[in-house]
């Protein structure tokens, strides 16, 4: 037996992440709903709250396991994981730095053991594999890019062009579940949740209020 998780994410929050979970259940009947981790944000880094706190615990799991499981992470397609060629590849190579068995259910090499002896042969073409998809996510990702570059442009052209609303935060609201948060009382996820804000947001709004209190104290 090996010991299951699962990665899974949308860029939006009106995308669907049932999709992803269904397959990996489906790959994966016994994985507990525990271990499987969901981000919504955009794959363009590797600066997300949930895929961050899971290489915490697999990395913990790694080193602490005392029955020596095999570790699996199942990820639906190699694009869910991320869309940085260059950074997937240096992610990938974490886990297996880690003896952490990825599975790309796009990618069907990753998903069969193989004998030592044509160990190369499956590496090789999976490395290949890879590449390939590594390759058309970040492309994917740089089309997405311009044309939203091209939108705002004329946009801007036609004087309609607004940017982004801010983010409203009662600032009383936002002290409290600091508080709690900087206590220990609750946990970051916690606290966004009761925000209702994301992560980037969380943090930022942390950073603009320490930095406010500090200056405070200084006067």
């Amino acid at each position: 037996m090996s010991l299951k998780y699962a990665y899974c994410r949308i860029s939006t929050t009106d995308q669907n992440i049932d999709r992803q979970i269904i397959a990996v259940k489906q790959f994966a009947p016994d994985i507990s709903d525990n271990n499987i981790f969901v981000d919504k944000k955009t794959g363009k880094d590797f600066e997300r709250e949930q895929y961050q706190e899971m290489k915490v615990i697999l990395e913990h799991i790694s080193k602490a396991s005392l029955k020596n499981e095999p570790i699996e992470l199942i990820v639906e397609e190699l694009d869910r994981l991320g869309r940085n060629a260059d950074l997937i590849k240096k992610e990938l190579m974490w886990f297996k730095e880690h003896n952490i068995i990825v599975r790309i259910l796009e990618i069907p090499t990753t998903l069969h053991e193989v004998d030592e002896s044509n160990r190369w042969v499956t590496e090789m073409v999976t490395n290949l594999l890879i590449e390939v998809y590594a390759q058309l996510a970040q492309a994917e990702l740089e089309k997405r890019a311009k044309r939203q570059a091209e939108g705002i442009a004329i946009a801007k052209s036609k004087g309609v062009y607004k940017g982004r609303k801010p983010i409203q935060i009662d600032n009383e609201q936002f002290v409290i579940i600091y508080t709690r948060w900087k206590a220990n009382e609750i946990t970051a996820r916690q606290a966004m949740l009761e925000l209702n804000i994301k992560a980037n947001t969380f943090y930022r709004r942390v950073k603009e209020y320490e930095t406010n209190k500090k200056a405070t104290s200084n006067t």
